[in-house]
Order: structure tokens, then sequence, then C-alpha cells
């Protein structure tokens, strides 16, 4: 059961990471070439709707690991606790659209780096 739940949690983060990154690489270059951002506005729920699905898998599959994880070694909290901190900052993204570019710009660097360092930590702690 935890081999199971140990790639469930892996291809949650992975699907995660991926679709952030590329949204963040193409989403720049879909609004010069849609000006109307009608198509921008339709990848933007279609990513949005992966992205927030795995990384509810990805919070579930670690919460669950932290919980049956026996061993008095486990860090399993660490890695899950970064994980929640980057949904906070991604919902607040997500929902604060009347910030500047320079903010967005601050926030799309801080997913980066706590997707990133979730993942490294799930690494480790498998």
């Amino acid at each position: 059961m935890e081999v199971i739940l140990k790639f469930i949690h892996v291809v949650g983060l992975s699907v995660w990471l991926g679709s952030m990154v590329t949204w963040a690489v193409f989403a720049p270059r879909l609004n010069k070439y849609d000006p109307t951002k009608n198509t921008t506005g339709v990848l933007r729920i279609s990513f949005s709707k992966i992205s927030w699905s795995s990384y509810v898998i990805s919070i579930l599959s670690g919460i669950t690991l932290y919980f049956l994880n026996e061993s008095t070694t486990s860090n399993w909290y660490i890695e899950v606790s970064v994980l929640a901190i980057a949904g906070v900052v991604i919902a607040f993204h997500s929902f604060a659209t009347n910030i500047s570019a320079a903010l967005r710009g601050v926030f799309n660097g801080v997913m980066l780096i706590l997707a990133l360092t979730a993942v490294y930590l799930t690494t480790i702690y498998i």
C-alpha cells in the first residue's frame, strides 16, 4: 500500500510541477498571439484543473504517507508542510488578480522554488 501511495504522490507532484512550468513558459507567448485572450483563458482553465487536481492528489497522498509511516525518523510532515505552503501561495497568486506584474513575477518564482523543494523532499523520503 505504501509503495502505491508513494507512486501516486510522485506522479501527482510531477504533473503539478509540469503543468506549472508548461504554463509559465507558454502563457507569455500566448498573450502575444492572442490579444483577445480567448484562447489563453480557455487554456488557463484547463491547466488550472489539471494543476489543482494533481495538487490535491499529492497533498492527500502525502498526508496519508505521513500517517502510515511508522518510522520515528520520518520527515514526511516537512514535505507536506512545504506542499501546503505552496498551495497557499498558488491560491493567492490565482485569486489576487489586481497585483502588479512585478509582484506576480515574485509569486511565480516563489511557487517554482516551493514546488521544486516539495519534489526534492519527496525524493529524499522515498
